[in-house]
């Protein structure tokens, strides 16, 4: 059996439901009944057949065909499992012809010999996705113009008798009971509404019953992999110029000595192994040519990378490399970021049908939706209308489906989801391809409803999350919905456009994070199952564990710092044991790479000033009060020190005032700012006894640090005794200062730092990001 010819050509996604066709009912066909099966599965040997080896030599689309067998025979024994499941039946299978009365469930691929009907899958457009459901005279046809096709067809019987797969493992399932399973005459050809969707984690079982799959565009970082090194050293004047030097890795795209290397080298690459897709993505980073290549460029200019866009230099290359690919391969897709500085659409080359560019909006405020009164989200809009019309191959999109640097929070993203997808969809984005996590526990109702939607864009989303919290929560839905769009609703109407975690103190207040206790508690009151108390339970853990983190936060904002150290060793451990009990949904971010992804996050970014303080309350004294309000200045032209602003008689009346705990760069109007900002302190600093040191403790900053006592600059001495005009290169661990020689005691200094950001690490921060504190020896 061969899967019918695979079209180059696809619907918009806008048709969502591909050929859809349903019959008028003229006659139920009673699949069991009272308990009892009045079916049995027919299979062709070939569905059934022992595994292929596989190996390294096999071309993709021998792999391909044969990892799609095994799941449809896995999508096989769903179907009998879960029609047992709902009815208490035990679900035959046949290999050949019936000598009984039992209803024929034929499975196979279009052209099948096993179908009585001998009817075919209407496959223009499906990519080689299509499928067909008939049920008509006393049998029931499941036929796919291939076997990854078939198993959708297997899904789409599951789907209308009721089964749903919100997350992984069996807590995620819901599957209806009812001793007679019956439906209705029926003749319905679809294909899913996009050319592929994914997630990134989730077992092979919840991917393949929710009805992942496809043929993906491959977008990783490879263009200079294409390059030999002997090339380079052959050809220096193919070496891009970065600050003056040649780069041991960039290319200079305008070379056609470049060109030609990519190409050729491409070209190979499909000589010795064909693939569907292969990548034209840069290495990660923002340094790329600033002499030759910037005669390509269009003369835009991108605010988030505060730099030159140079998409269009970009893609022009793509297009020269892509016009000499299709020349031998034609219908291989080369795919690329649409990333850092060529993020946004260009606006003087079109792309080359065989290019399709990959989404992917790294730099922009994660909270909003593209319509929401949010200056970072609301510029990804036209981007993705931009890329829609200049790409006849069409967009895969990747989204961000966690809060990118630390993903415990509860981020529902239902409002994104809901806004954005449409929007997305109406432009021409054909393939789903997001970057997640394993956090069901953090982004279950937005993360279902993206895969909803990617299987049948038109699908309504408020239906799609009715039926989520009605199902899942059963007894605790009110509950859960007030407690998700409790939060949901914090993540939007605040008005915080700062990525990670660094604005969680000023969106996730204490007054708030008592409603979203009081509402999780009521939900667990309120389950009337098992079931559903485990499905609130894992949220609570969640929960518990935010309290732990924003106390953390608070404590240290307001000066309780003892428990610093110990709070947050418990959080640590306690999210280590949460990935591993709930490793099946999952959820708390253990993954294959790591023990506990959030865990480690934390431990890199949020954790160095807990353990900090509580080190240094060993053989030092903090002196009370945070010091938190501070007058700010913006140094865009770099001439605060010129003028004087760190002396002790400068007038600051004008400046603006900061809380310095709770307010980021973006906070202050300048998400996009790469530079300095001042901030100006008087304080009364206490009596010490003589010979004691005094110390500043600048608890959080990104970027770098000086600092002036009275207008005296105070040097930065590392761990290694080495001295420094000031503090570089931090994002968010502790700094500190001696200020001894330059504090007056027992009378007003002025206190002057100067928070200079330097380079891209989350959306909005900068400068200072925590209190300041000042502690002496004991």
């Amino acid at each position: 059996m061969n899967s019918l010819h695979r079209t180059s050509h696809y619907f918009p996604p806008l048709l969502a439901a591909l050929l859809c066709v349903s019959l008028q009912a003229k006659a139920d066909v009673t699949l069991v009944r009272d308990g009892k099966a009045q079916c049995v599965i027919v299979l062709s040997p070939e569905v059934t057949g022992e595994d292929q080896k596989m190996t390294p030599s096999q071309s993709e689309a021998e792999r391909e065909t044969e990892n799609n067998r095994r799941r449809l025979r896995e999508s096989v024994v769903d179907l009998a499992f879960y029609l047992g499941k709902i009815s208490g039946a035990k679900v035959e299978y046949s290999a050949g012809d019936l000598n009984d009365r039992r209803i024929p469930i034929y499975i196979g691929l279009a052209d099948s010999s096993t179908s009585t009907l001998g009817v075919k899958v209407a496959g223009k457009d499906s990519y080689g996705q299509g499928f067909r459901v008939v049920v008509k005279e006393k049998e029931l046809q499941l036929l796919g113009e291939s076997y990854l096709a078939t198993s959708y067809a297997v899904y789409e019987v599951l789907e209308r008798l009721g089964c749903r797969w919100f997350m992984p493992s069996e807590m995620g399932e819901s599957i209806p009971a009812n001793k007679t399973i019956t439906l209705p005459d029926l003749d319905f050809t679809s294909a899913p509404g996009t050319i592929y969707r994914s997630i990134w984690y989730g077992d092979e079982a919840f991917k393949r019953r929710t009805r992942c799959g496809g043929s993906p565009i491959a977008a990783g970082h490879a263009l200079e992999h294409y390059v030999t090194e002997k090339q380079r050293a052959e050809h220096p004047e193919w070496r891009a110029i970065i600050k003056g030097q040649p780069s041991p890795v960039r290319l200079k795209w305008s070379n056609p000595g470049v060109q030609q290397a990519v190409a050729n080298a491409i070209i190979a690459q499909l000589d010795k192994q064909y693939i569907s897709s292969i990548s034209l993505s840069p290495e990660d980073g923002g340094e790329f040519d600033e002499s030759d290549d910037k005669a390509w460029d269009a003369g835009d200019y991108d605010p988030v990378m505060n730099s030159p866009s140079i998409t269009d230099r970009y893609v022009k290359f793509c297009n020269i490399v892509a016009e000499q690919v299709a020349r031998k391969y034609p219908k291989v897709k080369l795919g690329f970021l649409a990333y850092v500085q060529y993020t946004q659409a260009p606006i003087r080359e079109k792309l080359h049908p065989s290019l399709v560019p990959m989404y992917a909006p790294i730099n922009y405020c994660r909270a909003h939706a593209m319509t929401d009164n949010c200056a970072s989200r609301a510029r990804m809009k036209p981007m993705i209308e931009g890329w829609g019309k200049v790409a006849p191959g069409g967009v895969s999109y990747y989204n961000y489906m966690y809060n990118l640097a630390e993903y415990s929070a509860p981020y529902p993203m239902i409002h994104q989801m809901k806004t954005e997808l449409p929007i997305i969809y109406a432009n021409n984005v054909k393939y789903w391809q997001p970057e997640g996590m394993s956090n069901f526990d953090q982004v279950l109702p937005g993360l279902y409803l993206s895969m909803r939607k990617a299987w049948n864009p038109q699908e309504d989303s408020d239906k799609i999350l009715d039926e989520f919290f009605t199902r899942f929560y059963g007894a605790a839905e009110k509950r859960m919905r007030r407690y998700w769009m409790l939060f949901d609703d914090q993540w939007i109407k605040v008005d915080e456009h700062a990525g990670g975690g660094w604005d969680y103190a000023r969106r996730f207040t204490p007054e708030f994070m008592k409603s979203a206790r009081e509402a999780m508690d009521e939900a667990l009151a309120a389950a009337g199952t098992a079931m559903e108390y485990r499905r609130v339970a894992i949220q609570d853990a969640a929960l518990k564990q935010f309290e732990l983190w924003m106390q953390l936060v608070w404590d240290l904002n307001e000066g309780r710092l003892a428990n610093l150290g110990p709070m947050s060793e418990l959080w640590a451990s306690g999210h280590l044991y949460l990935g591993n009990e709930y490793a099946k949904q999952y959820a708390f971010t253990k993954t294959y790479w790591s023990p506990n992804a959030a865990r480690g996050w934390f431990m890199s970014f949020w954790q160095p000033p807990y353990l900090d303080a509580a080190k240094l309350q060993k053989t030092h004294v903090f002196i009370p009060a945070p010091l938190r309000q501070w007058k700010y200045a913006v140094d865009k032209e770099k001439q605060g020190e010129a003028q004087g602003w760190q002396a002790p008689t400068f007038d600051d009346t004008d400046w603006k005032t900061t809380d310095v705990a709770v307010e980021r760069f973006a906070t202050l109007g300048i998400p996009d700012y790469f530079g300095s900002v001042w901030y100006r302190q008087k304080l009364k600093a206490p009596a010490v006894q003589a010979g004691k040191k005094v110390y500043l403790w600048v608890s959080r900053e990104d970027g770098d640090v000086k600092v002036w006592i009275n207008g005296q600059a105070i040097p930065y001495v590392n761990a290694k005794g080495e001295v420094q005009d000031e503090f570089k290169n931090g994002y968010g661990v502790p700094v500190s200062f001696d200020i001894t020689a330059a504090l007056k005691l027992g009378v007003e200094n002025q206190v002057t730092i100067r928070g200079t950001r330097v380079f891209i690490n989350e959306l909005g921060t900068g400068g200072l990001m925590g209190p300041v504190y000042l502690y002496r020896e004991r």
